[in-house]
């Protein structure tokens, strides 16, 4: 079973920031398994989702990223 969270952030995208989120997933086992950029007119947040095999492990990394004043929707079960 996977689970998933969302960080979202208000664009533009900033692939630097990208870079330091998914690090520390990486740190936590967690992977990113999807990415969506705002509409064509750069309105809306961008989404990246992180998918864990663990449930208490994707707890765990979605506190640590609120910690650092990151936006993070979930951990809910992605669904096999």
């Amino acid at each position: 079973m996977s689970f998933m969270f969302e960080v979202l952030y208000q664009s533009p995208s900033d692939r630097r920031r990208e870079a330091v989120i998914s690090d520390r997933i990486g740190q936590f086992g967690g992977r990113l398994s999807y990415r969506e950029e705002p509409d064509v007119v750069g309105a809306g947040p961008v989404s990246l989702t992180y998918e864990f095999g663990d449930l208490q492990v994707a707890h765990q990394a979605a506190s640590s990223l609120r910690a650092q004043g990151e936006h993070v929707e979930g951990p809910v079960d992605y669904g096999e």
